[in-house]
Formats: structure tokens, C-alpha cells, sequence
């Protein structure tokens, strides 16, 4: 199962830490509009922090913005993240009719060969099985870390983003340790109120660095039981030293289950 496999990798890391591989042009030197450059770049970040990252989280946006050439290089930076031991986390979050989505998730288990991936859920179950009856885990969006979300997710009583992780708490009952919940830092009060839906559901957090994520906040919310990742894709692809960056990163989050 993914959640044991993710287990696993965090204790080998000693922590929660998964890094977003999101190559903004503006990161990679020399310039990250060729997919030679962006490779010679996540290569790098990869052999730099693979001992304290548990996971790495491509976004594919930015592959599939370099062409053809970017979607090889996603699958090459998928077989890097599997060279070094560790989870690729396909961030892409998908939503569409179930055929169409068969389709996405032959793409992402078949030719990518991810671990898991992003959907985004408001299409219904529809749009969420076919990634799952293929062998990928989900991680089901729930609370985006963007503020505008909110307009969104707020909506109804229970709110929409409750329904969601319910949503979830169900699949999860059919897929043993293979789905996950995206909880954005930015929304620790919301996340206190999903702590117990699904508590054998890990949690992939984004929102810690740059989008102003309080971290300590956000632990104590979500509880000491829950297998978080957190997602830092700017604090260390901008960082003179990634591993470094990776390091400090990883120490502050705290070891899984010490909370």
C-alpha cells in the first residue's frame, strides 16, 4: 500500500519533508525554458536532498510547458525520484468523466509511472476510481492553500471541503491506504475540523514557505497521528543550497508521530 510505502520512506528521511519539483524558469540557471537545463537542475535538487525528502512532487504544469521534451523529462525525473529510494507524487490534479480519467491515469500510472496523484474531486467518485482501479493512490484536493479557494470550499452547511473528506473517508474504506487528502497550511481552523474523517488518511500539505503557511499551527490542528507531508517547492529550488535548505526544512517539521 502507498501509505505504508510513504511510511516507510519518512522514517528513513526522520521526517515529513516532500519537495516540489515546480522548475520556474526564474530558478533555473541559465534559464529553465530548454528541458536540458531544467534536467541538469532537478537532477541536481534531487541528489541534493534525497536524504530528507520522503517524497517530490513534480508539478507536471511546468513539464508540459517545454513540449514534448518536458513530458519525457517528467517521466526521466519520475525514474530519478525511484533511483533515490523515495515516492514521485504527480501533481496534477485531475478531474474529469470517467473514461477521460481512465485515460489520464493510464498516462500517470503507465507512462509516467507515479506513485500517486492530485484530483480534484468535483466531478464526483466518477472522477477519481479509474486512478485508483489502476494502482495509483490518490490525494483527493480539499483545502487549497490559495485564499480564493475559500469561496469555494466554505460553501454549504457542512461546508463543501467537509463533504469532500467524507468523500474520501469512503474511498479510503475501498482502497486500503491509498488515499490521501491535499490540506492546505494556509487553513489550520478548517483543518481542525477534519482531523477525525479519516484519520488513516496521510494529509499532503502544501502552503509551508513561501505561501506563508504557519507550520506549528498547522500541527497542532491536524493532530499527532495523522501521516503529513509537507510540500516546500520555493524554499528549496530558490535556495543556493538545496540540500541544505531541504535539511532545515525537514528538522522543523518534526519527526512523524512525535506530536
Amino acid at each position: 500500500m502507498f501509505v505504508d510505502k510513504l511510511k516507510a520512506s519518512q522514517r528513513q528521511t526522520g521526517g515529513r519533508l516532500c519537495v516540489g519539483l515546480d522548475p520556474h524558469p526564474e530558478l533555473v540557471p541559465g534559464g529553465g525554458r530548454e528541458a536540458q537545463a531544467v534536467k541538469r537542475f532537478l537532477d541536481a535538487v534531487i541528489l541534493q536532498t534525497k536524504d530528507d525528502a520522503c517524497a517530490y512532487k513534480p508539478n507536471s504544469a511546468f513539464f508540459e510547458a517545454l513540449g514534448s521534451d518536458g513530458v519525457a523529462l517528467l517521466r526521466h525525473t519520475v525514474d530519478r525520484i525511484h533511483d533515490a529510494g523515495r515516492l514521485a507524487i504527480l501533481d496534477a490534479k485531475r478531474c474529469d468523466i470517467a473514461s477521460t480519467a481512465a485515460a489520464y491515469a493510464r498516462a500517470a500510472h503507465d507512462g509516467l509511472a507515479a506513485d500517486a496523484i492530485t484530483v480534484v474531486p468535483y466531478m464526483g467518485e466518477d472522477a477519481i476510481l479509474p486512478f485508483l482501479d489502476v494502482g495509483l493512490a490518490v490525494f483527493i484536493v480539499t483545502l487549497p492553500s490559495n485564499p480564493t479557494a475559500a469561496t469555494i470550499v466554505d460553501h454549504g452547511s457542512p461546508p463543501l471541503y467537509v463533504l469532500v473528506a467524507e468523500l474520501a473517508a469512503r474511498l479510503e474504506e475501498r482502497f486500503p491506504g491509498q488515499v490521501g487528502l491535499v490540506v492546505g497550511a494556509t487553513s489550520p481552523a478548517r483543518a481542525r475540523s477534519l482531523r477525525d474523517i479519516g484519520p488513516g488518511s496521510p494529509w499532503l500539505v502544501p502552503g509551508v514557505g513561501a505561501q506563508g503557511g504557519e507550520l506549528e499551527a498547522f500541527l497542532d490542528a491536524a493532530g499527532s497521528d495523522r501521516t503529513l507531508v509537507f510540500n516546500v517547492s520555493r524554499g528549496i529550488l530558490a535556495a543556493e543550497r538545496p540540500g541544505d535548505a531541504a535539511r532545515t526544512f525537514n528538522k522543523a517539521m518534526g519527526r512523524p508521530h512525535d506530536r
